[in-house]
């Protein structure tokens, strides 16, 4: 099967749970990941910003491009590293994608306003200074150049956060904003 097959059947099965938000609250048997996803246990919770979409091989991974999906219940969905890229699916002429991100309340934001960066084939849009709370940041996309339906976006925020360093818990990873999801759709 093509890769663009792949991508498309993969949209087909995302997409009623996209149209229901981020996909807290699920374990990866389902949402239909196949049993090679051994890097988490099945019936693990895994969840992904509402609009994403990975392959198959990278179902259950703890890191993926860095996303990092939730596997904790009580944890927002889904925090993604300084430097990450992200695939959504585009349909037909879509010309604007809108990422939701969420910056949380915490001192070190409000010390550190966070800025993005997204880049989506060779065009770069920038935000700066992201006060905490909930942002919805519209991007516009490049003319279709192929068949291909999947978009990359990659995304370089401009503080990074490390929860342990300012005594939010005990987690060491480095963190950018939390991505909550990307809708792809018609310039409006």
């Amino acid at each position: 099967m093509s890769r663009t097959r792949r991508i498309r059947a993969l949209a087909l099965l995302l997409v009623p749970i996209a149209l229901a938000g981020c996909l807290a609250g699920k374990k990866i048997s389902d949402i239909d990941a196949p049993s090679s996803a051994a890097a988490t246990a099945s019936g693990t919770l895994w969840a992904l910003p509402s609009g994403v979409v990975v392959s198959n091989a990278r179902r259950g991974t703890r890191l993926v491009d860095g996303l990092y999906p939730s596997v904790d219940a009580a944890e927002r969905c889904c925090w993604i590293a300084p430097s990450a890229t992200i695939v959504a699916v585009r349909s037909g002429p879509a010309a604007v994608a809108i990422l939701t991100v969420l910056v949380p309340d915490y001192p070190f934001f409000e010390a550190h306003p966070q800025g993005l960066g997204i880049s989506v084939a060779g065009h770069a849009r920038h935000f700066a200074a992201l006060d905490p709370g909930v942002h919805r940041l519209r991007v516009d996309l490049p003319p279709l150049r192929s068949n291909r339906t999947d978009v990359a976006f990659a995304l370089r925020t401009d503080e990074t956060f490390v929860p342990a360093n300012e005594g939010v818990n005990t987690d060491r990873r480095a963190l950018g904003l939390i991505l909550l999801g990307i809708t792809v759709g018609a310039a409006r």
